[in-house]
């Protein structure tokens, strides 16, 4: 039986708040699984209780971050996750419904994104005639925080909600500090911009952002918060970059005597770099309390 990975964390920080959302639906019992997913989808979906839940499906290229089917096949959910602000997504969620149009007898997208509205994508899928609904990870958040004060849970449930929320509360917080800074970027930068804020904000936490002369256009996200400038992300009309306060980095880095800089073209430039990035990032910065 397709279980979500419990004891496999993921290390991409995107497949780690999917995987959180896909432990909560896999292992959640008959109460808390079917409200969960009326959450998501809008409606209470029959023989929801018994669903198989399978996380980070490939679907033959066209994945998708947590399936979740009905044993009668009444329906698949599909839903897929990003950890940016107006991403283009409307391929990825018409590449799903392809692939499981013949799985059930209907096919719910869901995706959820920061956007506190559906999203230019979610709205040209809908356009096209697809089923995807839309939630923002603060709706995600507020729900898993909700569920144990209205005193729906107990047991495991309760643990997984507790866990879920001492998991999700204090990062959503932080990504919502990144929705001004995000629109200077361009679409397919922005879950990149993310996974560095969050790779780097796990070594030090609440970094300080400060902004230019040009505004928003122009920001330097500061780890540690101090004001050291240990490690910085660097935006810069419409550029990415992260600065470590290390000459000798070598490789894809750039040296300018004093720090090491490695410039973000294209998402590939950060999973190349990253190996190197923290473990620079964790000589030089604080450990966290």
């Amino acid at each position: 039986m397709p279980v979500p990975r419990l004891f496999e964390v993921p290390s991409d920080q995107r497949e780690r708040w999917l995987h959180v959302l896909s432990c909560l639906i896999g292992l959640s019992g008959p109460e808390t699984r079917p409200a969960l997913l009326a959450e998501l989808t809008g409606e209470d979906l029959p023989g929801a209780e018994e669903a198989q839940t399978r996380e980070a499906h490939p679907l033959g290229g066209a994945g998708v971050d947590v399936l979740v089917r009905d044993r009668d096949r009444r329906w698949v959910v599909a839903i897929q996750g990003t950890l940016g602000f107006e991403t283009d997504a409307l391929a990825g969620i018409t590449a799903a419904h392809a692939a499981l149009a013949d799985q059930a007898e209907r096919v719910i997208g869901v995706a959820i994104t920061p956007d506190r509205k559906p999203s230019a994508a979610v709205a040209a899928a809908q356009a096209a005639g697809l089923d995807v609904r839309h939630k923002s990870w603060l709706r995600v958040r507020d729900w898993v925080q909700e569920r144990p004060e209205r005193g729906a849970a107990k047991g495991v449930d309760l643990v997984l909600l507790r866990e879920a929320e001492y998991f999700l509360t204090p990062r959503v917080a932080e990504l919502y500090r990144l929705e001004e800074l995000m629109p200077t970027l361009a679409p397919a930068l922005r879950p990149t911009l993310s996974s560095v804020f969050f790779d780097l904000n796990d070594i030090s936490p609440a970094p300080h952002i400060a902004t230019g002369a040009a505004g928003v256009a122009e920001a330097r996200i500061g780890f540690p918060r101090t004001g050291d400038r240990s490690a910085e992300i660097v935006l810069d009309n419409g550029s990415l970059a992260v600065q470590l306060a290390d000459p000798d980095l070598g490789g894809a880095f750039a040296s300018d005597g004093g720090s090491s800089t490695l410039a973000i073209g294209e998402p590939s430039d950060w999973v190349r770099g990253r190996s190197g990035a923290l473990a620079a990032a964790r000589r030089l910065l604080p450990v966290a309390r």
